[in-house]
């Protein structure tokens, strides 16, 4: 695990009926750190982290379609190198026994969804704020620069940067939950912007408006936020 998982060697393909098996949050770990990769409809993100250090090592991902026998991976954002950005990458991975295989390791990743899905499973962009219960829409939320957050089952993560610059400004994820009451909680894992935010669980209310979801709550760091969120397939024409 001390090389980065994003050299993938060539592996036979998982079929499309596996498509659905694939998709999730999977993950590996050891004294080095976490690895985690979460794959949505059609996005992935490849992260690294040490959570009990607080240290964020790395975080990089885009889209990826199917093409032949092989997956191509458009990078969206690198914190580790911002020259793949815009530029596609082929790789193919493999589904065994419940664990998916990626080349780059010698151990399978394992799931680490597991239990209930949770309710917000999609990928987003963040569109506006509400002020006294009046939604305030963003210009641009989607280019140049772009807040997404991608949900598995019960994976989340947040990325901050800009697709033109190729800047990367930030990001955070982990564990979450729903609940049929309108609960969502977050268990924070890597947090750029906060070390100290590791390891907390945050509750928030969420609730769903002409198919965007409303954020609410407080801030790991502190403060009010009341956001409004778009599923990415919105701007995708």
């Amino acid at each position: 695990m001390k090389k980065y998982l994003l050299a993938f060697c060539l592996l036979p393909l998982l079929s499309l009926g596996q498509q659905a098996s694939f998709l999730g949050a999977w993950g590996l770990e050891d004294a080095t750190g976490k690895i985690t990769v979460l794959l949505t409809d059609h996005i992935f993100s490849l992260n690294r982290y040490h959570m009990a250090d607080k240290k964020f090592l790395g975080s990089e991902g885009g889209t990826w379609r199917q093409k032949g026998n092989e997956l191509v991976l458009t990078y969206e954002w690198s914190s580790t190198d911002s020259s793949k950005v815009g530029k596609e990458f082929n790789t193919s991975i493999r589904l065994s026994k419940g664990e998916l295989r990626l080349g780059l390791f010698t151990q399978a990743l394992k799931k680490l969804d597991a239990g209930s899905v949770g309710a917000l499973r999609g990928e987003w962009i963040i569109s506006g704020n509400y002020v006294n219960d009046v939604v305030s829409k963003r210009a641009n939320p989607f280019y140049p620069r772009r807040t997404m957050k991608i949900l598995t089952g019960n994976h989340f993560q947040w990325i901050a940067f800009n697709l033109k610059t190729k800047e990367f400004f930030g990001t955070g994820g982990g564990t979450y939950t729903t609940s049929a009451d309108g609960k969502y909680v977050e268990t924070i894992e890597f947090f750029t912007k906060a070390a100290s935010s590791i390891g907390k669980s945050v509750a928030f209310d969420y609730s769903f408006k002409e198919g965007d979801w409303r954020h609410k709550g407080q801030k790991s760091t502190g403060g009010p936020l009341d956001e409004c969120w778009t599923p990415r397939s919105f701007y995708v024409k």
